[in-house]
């Protein structure tokens, strides 16, 4: 799986962090998501755009999916992800198990904690010639024992190379959101044993 990191050499992201706290009395929330990324970034942990990784993996072009999102991007603690293409080439994304509210999204790629959604802006994916909006669903995949967070799972968000189908996905990162930024904390990685994937594959209902 294709993705974008944040690529700051170590000793400069460990200046600006120390900047960064020098100054804390002044900071914002944009500015204190800076020094967590620095300060991240200082100790060699792994950062990307996770939003923008998707954007740029485009569509699938063949397939039965095809039209759908190479990746996706939703709650770590969810069964399936469910997702809207738009006739404007914006999408959703959003926990399978809950139903979007339309009320209070942030355009742009922006995600509204309270119904779970990642909105992508118009334009963001092609539009294939005879469709308007049409939806999919995808199998999410839960983190092993041995790297699934104690407590507030809900607090991460998997990202893998998805498919639209009942066929069990592979490749996954486990992910922790930088404050509002398009800026991940990179968890984990792991590979799903055959095992895991039977498990998943009863677990879409559509």
């Amino acid at each position: 799986m294709d993705t974008i990191p944040v690529v700051v050499d170590r000793q400069r992201a460990l200046e600006l962090y120390r900047e960064y706290k020098k100054h804390a009395h002044y900071s914002r929330p944009i500015d204190r998501e800076c020094q967590r990324a620095y300060q991240l970034l200082a100790k060699g942990r792994l950062i990307i755009r996770a939003l923008e990784s998707v954007r740029l993996a485009g569509v699938k072009t063949t397939g039965t999916d095809a039209g759908f999102p190479k990746l996706a991007l939703c709650r770590a603690d969810a069964t399936s992800c469910k997702v809207e293409m738009l006739h404007n080439g914006g999408a959703t994304m959003h926990n399978g198990g809950t139903a979007p509210r339309s009320r209070g999204w942030r355009q742009g790629g922006g995600m509204q904690q309270s119904a779970n959604v990642i909105v992508f802006e118009a334009g963001t994916f092609p539009v294939p010639n005879g469709y308007r909006r049409w939806r999919g669903e995808a199998l999410v995949p839960t983190p092993p024992l041995n790297l699934r967070r104690a407590r507030g799972l809900a607090n991460y968000h998997v990202l893998w190379d998805a498919e639209w189908t009942r066929i069990a996905p592979s490749d996954p990162f486990l992910l922790r959101r930088i404050g509002r930024a398009d800026m991940w904390l990179v968890v984990a990685m792991w590979e799903l044993t055959p095992v895991e994937k039977a498990a998943l594959a009863t677990r879409l209902t559509t």
